[in-house]
C-alpha cells in the first residue's frame, strides 16, 4: 500500500537509508510512475506535472477495510515461520505479529539458520532431499490437521542439522568445477556438459 498523500523524495530517500535493507532505486523510479498512474494531486506528485493527462487515474478507491487489522474468525488459526538469518523480514516483526493476532489459537517457529522464505531454506542437512525441509513439512503437517496446533508434527525442528558451510560434491562438481569451494584448484572436466 502506497502512503498519501505521497511523502517527498527526500523523506522517501531518508527512510531508505534509515532501513536495515533496501534500494533507494525504488522510490526514485516508483514515485514518478505513482504519480503518473494515480493523479495524485500532492506536493511530491505535483513536482512531475505528469498529472496533466486526459483521463482517470489507476487506483483503487479506499473502502472502510484499508489499512485496517482483519479480524480473525474465533475458529481460525494461524502459524508463523520466520528465520534468524532473514535480512528482509527480520523474525521480529513476526513476533509482532503474533502479538498483535486476536487468536489463541497461533504459533511462530523462528529457525536460527534459514533465510527469507523459510519454506525452502530449512533443509534439513546430511544429504536429505532439498526440497523436504523442515519448513515444508510444517506447512504440509498444518493443512493435513486442518490448522490443529496441538496435531501439528513438529519432530523435524528438533531434527534440524547445525550449520555448515561445506558445500554438497554435486554443486562443487558442477557448480564450480572444483573439488575444494574455498581453496580448490578449477578443473573444468568436473563440470557437467
Amino acid at each position: 500500500m502506497w502512503e498519501t498523500p505521497t511523502p517527498s523524495r527526500a523523506e522517501l530517500e531518508s527512510r531508505v537509508i534509515r532501513s536495515s535493507i533496501a534500494t533507494i532505486d525504488t522510490y526514485t523510479r516508483d514515485l514518478p510512475l505513482y504519480c503518473t498512474m494515480t493523479k495524485e494531486k500532492s506536493a511530491a506528485c505535483d513536482e512531475f506535472n505528469f498529472g496533466s493527462y486526459d483521463g482517470g487515474g489507476i487506483i483503487y478507491q479506499r473502502d472502510q477495510y484499508w489499512n485496517k487489522s482483519a479480524t480473525l474468525p474465533s475458529d481460525a488459526s494461524v502459524l508463523l515461520l520466520g528465520g534468524k538469518l532473514d535480512v528482509l523480514t527480520p523474525p521480529k516483526y513476526a513476533g509482532y505479529l503474533l502479538e498483535a493476532l486476536g487468536t489463541s489459537k497461533k504459533e511462530l517457529i523462528v529457525f536460527d539458520y534459514a533465510g527469507h522464505d523459510v519454506v525452502f531454506s530449512s533443509g534439513m542437512g546430511n544429504g536429505s532431499d532439498p526440497v523436504l525441509t523442515c519448513g515444508f513439512q510444517l506447512v504440509m503437517s498444518y493443512i493435513k490437521n486442518d490448522g490443529d496446533l496441538q496435531r501439528l508434527n513438529r519432530t523435524c525442528v528438533s531434527e534440524m542439522s547445525p550449520f555448515d558451510f561445506s558445500v554438497p560434491t554435486y554443486e562443487l562438481h558442477n557448480l564450480l568445477h572444483t573439488d575444494e569451494a574455498y581453496d580448490g584448484e578449477y578443473k573444468p572436466e568436473l563440470g557437467s556438459t
